[in-house]
């Protein structure tokens, strides 16, 4: 066991451990509001660039193991599964009562659900460039920026909580589907593509440095979001259109 504690990837997860568990400690506290929730938040957006780190550090160092891989895991269900669960409820649903809870409570254990079918190995037969269905760490993520975003314009708590309730049952229905996203093995680009990317984030890196952090990355996630089920129609359609003609002839 010490062995694993003196692992380099594993300092990463158990950062991206602390600040899960700090994020549950801000959101949950009697005295949250618009600021506890806004660092709940950004906490969790760290908790994701450790989460990159481990893995990126692992492979570095050549120091790969199962118990890493399940340790990540375990990261993952609290930073992005239960952290998020309670910050959204505390922020947005708590005055629906049980319905709330039972929201937040379904967005956790979806995600859960998520990390679950990944490790079984479900995911070995997708396409090499797309993942199915939404990342818990997307989905913890995207609720983690909608918030962080809500508190920067000096908000505590919602006016109208069935907003929150719909966008929360939809991300994780999402993330328990069969919507193709695609993952970073799918980034090819050319010089072109590389220089439109490189100006649209500087631009974002302005938007943050005179707003906030909240303005770019929210967008960013939402977008990401929304991508799978748009995509995943027009290739519903063009798989639908191709069956039609294959018919006709």
């Amino acid at each position: 066991m010490l062995k694993q504690f003196l692992s380099p990837p594993n300092w990463f997860t158990a950062a991206s451990i602390f600040c899960g568990f700090y994020a549950v400690l801000l959101a949950g506290g009697a005295d949250a509001g618009a600021t506890q929730f806004y660092q709940a938040g950004l906490l969790i957006g760290f908790a994701g660039v450790f989460d990159v780190l481990d893995g990126r550090v692992a492979r570095m160092t050549n120091s790969s193991s199962e118990f890493g891989v399940q340790l990540d895991s375990l990261a993952d269900a609290l930073s992005f599964g239960l952290a998020p669960a309670v910050l959204v409820y505390r922020w947005g649903l708590d005055s629906l009562g049980i319905v709330g809870l039972a929201a937040s409570f379904f967005f956790m254990i979806c995600g859960i659900f998520r990390l679950a079918r990944f490790n079984t190995g479900a995911a070995d037969n997708e396409e090499w460039d797309r993942s199915r269905g939404l990342t818990i760490t997307m989905g913890g993520g995207s609720l983690a920026a909608l918030v962080m975003f809500h508190a920067a314009t000096g908000k505590s708590f919602v006016a109208n909580p069935w907003g929150p309730f719909a966008i929360v049952l939809m991300v994780a229905f999402l993330m328990v589907s069969a919507v193709p996203y695609r993952t970073a093995k799918s980034l090819k680009m050319n010089t072109a593509t590389k220089v439109f990317f490189a100006l649209l984030f500087g631009g974002l890196i302005l938007v943050g440095i005179f707003f906030d952090i909240s303005f770019i990355v929210l967008p960013v996630m939402a977008s990401y979001v929304l991508s799978g089920p748009i995509e995943g129609a027009i290739i519903a359609g063009r798989s639908a259109r191709a069956r039609a003609r294959a018919k006709r002839q």
